[in-house]
């Protein structure tokens, strides 16, 4: 599919933002993959002259409108090149590229509603081009509907397949459905139509991980960096192999050389941090709670691990300040009360601490959630005593 208004240096970006495949994995939004390798000019988009009043004028009038939208694309501004793709589309109702070009700065925009909308209209008009269905699996991804995507990509496969990229895509949204075996299905076949490919062995190391295969994981974490030593998603998933066995020497050796080259990870600066956590070294694992914080001031785990830290070391109001400020962020949210109250009872504010731990029991309650009420009944009698 040929999307209007990007340039070259613009779709190597996009290349780039597509390209690890671990990112989807913690909900970084990536482009879609056929969509971001396409290469875009004014004249791609042909016109249906049929359906012009006057073809002429009709046609002169919709040439216009590709300009001005390439325009505004060029300039990055995709919520005006829609709007001008819009008024094409109404000059040219029967015109597919118009559609997936609107989808796909939909995407870009995040507003994955909007963007499935258009690719289904695209797809009504041409059925059977798998690049649509590649732009409709990534929107409903992001939307969290995952059984949508799977269908998608299932439908771009059946149309091409021999191809790789629509496979790695199915694999993504598979992991995330915790579908371990038909991950390795999608390993197999990706792996007998091109060997070596190393996004591939990325999604098959972590499937492994996440089904708690470890020894698995490792062997094949292991014998994956070798080959690509250049993907430094393999040396996490094999530093976290090891650590969720408990060989924490093994972790330190993988995970500690990485800190310098991948300091901009927020997964590694987590990682490390648990395994500072089970070393009992609570300072550095505030510090590396800070350092992924650094690189994502929203990541919800780095906030809650910052907090229990501060409690480690017996600075409870600053987990106070922390655990308070993600109530008002998150207000239906238990866990964070229940945080809130460990703070309270380490700060010896023990009235406070009961009704932050009521709060959390009362949401544990309504979310059917018996673990937590357990938890926060058994700190309630504990202040009572």
């Amino acid at each position: 599919m040929k999307v209007m208004g990007l340039g070259h240096q613009q779709q190597r970006q996009v290349r780039q933002i597509g390209a690890p495949l671990l990112a989807l994995l913690i909900g970084v939004a990536m482009v879609p993959r056929a969509i971001a390798q396409t290469q875009l000019t004014v004249d791609t988009i042909p016109a249906t002259p049929s359906s012009f009043r006057s073809q002429t004028q009709g046609r002169k009038q919709f040439n216009e409108l590709l300009r001005q939208g390439k325009e505004l694309v060029d300039r990055g501004n995709f919520a005006q090149a829609i709007a001008v793709y819009q008024q094409a589309a109404s000059l040219d109702q029967n015109n597919a590229e118009l559609y997936g070009s609107m989808g796909y700065l939909h995407t870009r925009q995040g507003q994955f509603n909007e963007a499935a909308q258009q690719f289904q209209q695209a797809l009504k008009l041409d059925p059977n081009n798998p690049e649509y269905y590649d732009g409709l699996g990534f929107s409903y991804a992001n939307l969290g509907e995952l059984s949508q995507a799977t269908s998608a990509y299932s439908a771009a496969i059946s149309l091409a397949p021999k191809s790789v990229k629509y496979r790695l895509a199915l694999g993504v949204v598979l992991l995330r459905q915790g579908d371990y075996g038909r991950v390795r299905q999608t390993y197999d076949e990706i792996a007998r139509l091109q060997p070596g490919n190393d996004e591939a062995a990325v999604m098959m190391g972590a499937a492994l991980l996440q089904s708690g295969q470890f020894d698995q994981a490792i062997t094949f974490n292991r014998e994956a960096v070798k080959y690509y030593p250049h993907r430094s998603e393999l040396y996490l998933q094999l530093g976290s192999a090891y650590l969720e066995q408990g060989n924490l020497a093994a972790a330190r050796q993988i995970l500690e050389p990485r800190l310098n080259t991948d300091w901009r990870s927020v997964a590694l600066h987590l990682t490390w941090a648990t395994l500072m956590e089970a070393e009992q070294n609570y300072p550095a694992a505030l510090e590396a709670y800070k350092k992924a914080l650094r690189n994502d001031p929203q990541a919800i785990a780095a906030k809650i691990g910052s907090g229990r830290m501060y409690l480690a070391i017996n600075q409870p109001g600053e987990a106070i300040w922390i655990f308070r400020d993600l109530t008002r962020e998150a207000p239906n949210n238990a866990d964070f009360y229940y945080f809130l109250g460990e703070a309270y009872v380490v700060d010896k504010k023990e009235n406070l601490a009961k009704t932050a731990f009521e709060k959390a029991q009362q949401l544990y309650q309504t979310q059917n959630n018996s673990e937590g009420q357990e938890r926060v009944t058994a700190r309630l009698a504990e202040l009572e005593s």
